[in-house]
């Protein structure tokens, strides 16, 4: 970590005195004084220890800081701070496909992390909020498996969320750049697969997105959008914009200081962004390594029936609508 836990502030960005308002606010938003934050990060602790699939992260030198990840991602709300943390351990304990293996340096890892198929910006935008980059259709599914991209993926994620806990409070914004997706990318992607990384993502993820943009949508794509918006609650449609080739109305939302210049921006290019992320899950490999262990439920320790993949995603079911705060 840089600093303590408690100071939020990139390794790469200084921050300026109009953002530490906006940061401010958003501490006061989610309810966040001194006294909040020992108290609970005391209580979290307190309920973790009594919990013998999941104490273990207890023991950490950084427990803290990721627990605070938690806490502040749930507004201060205990029970669904141990509801949330419970997911994670556990989902990420069941689906080793994503969750497991996280090797920096494996050749299959190595090429999934060139394909910057999951870029964070450098900067925030105008609210002092972290956007990212997803480029689902960056790669060719039949030479690059997308469940192996996937777990790129979340490696560059996690290094994010280490490397940078400022979004933990402030919230998230993506930007779902359909340049390249195709019906060949779904076919290679199973259902099954695609359930558990929804539900993950939606259940078990501490980052609070606070509105989703998509860029190069083609006419051919409004099947796959349409699934995604009946996925969804009302709330989070109200947060999906589509923009327009000319990207005019996403400049309005995301400010052209951080955007790529691949997007008609001033910030760091998407080249540039591959590289910069491909070397920092590389120089944070042995933390990648501990989490891969850490964050995982201990499911033969666990009081009653152990959670499995069938018992958290079940065998077909339906999606949940996708909730945020």
């Amino acid at each position: 970590m840089f600093g303590s836990p408690w100071f939020i502030m990139s390794s790469d960005d200084s921050i300026s005195k109009r953002e530490e308002k906006i940061i401010q606010k958003a501490r006061n938003a989610i309810g966040e004084t001194d006294k909040t934050r020992e108290e609970t990060l005391q209580m979290i602790r307190d309920w973790m220890q009594k919990q013998p699939h999941l104490s273990h992260i207890v023991t950490e030198d950084d427990c803290d800081a990721i627990l605070l990840k938690f806490a502040r991602s749930c507004k201060y709300r205990m029970e669904i701070i141990k509801k949330k943390l419970e997911m994670f351990m556990s989902m990420r304990a069941a689906v080793p496909e994503y969750f497991s293996g996280w090797d920096a340096y494996k050749p299959e890892i190595q090429s999934s992390l060139a394909l910057g198929a999951f870029l964070p910006l450098l900067g925030y935008d105008q609210l002092c909020r972290k956007v990212i980059v997803m480029r689902p259709g960056s790669f060719n599914p039949a030479v690059n498996k997308p469940i192996i991209v996937e777990k790129a993926n979340f490696m560059v994620a996690e290094v994010m969320c280490h490397l940078d806990p400022i979004m933990f409070i402030t919230g998230v914004v993506l930007i779902v750049d359909m340049k390249g997706y195709d019906v060949q990318h779904m076919t290679y992607r199973s259902l099954p697969m695609l359930k558990k990384y929804m539900r993950y993502t939606q259940e078990a993820a501490p980052l609070r997105p606070q509105s989703l943009h998509f860029i190069n949508m083609s006419s051919s794509l409004n099947t796959v959008y349409s699934m995604i918006m009946g996925f969804a609650s009302d709330k989070i449609k109200k947060r999906f914009k589509i923009h327009k080739s000319d990207l005019n109305s996403l400049y309005k939302d995301v400010p052209k200081t951080i955007l790529p210049a691949d997007y008609g921006g001033e910030g760091p290019s998407i080249s540039e962004l591959t590289g910069y992320w491909k070397g920092k899950v590389e120089e944070n490999h042995k933390y990648l390594s501990r989490m891969e262990i850490v964050s995982q439920a201990v499911e033969s320790r666990r009081h009653g029936t152990p959670k499995g993949s069938k018992e958290l995603f079940g065998m077909e079911g339906s999606f949940r609508k996708l909730e945020i705060d």
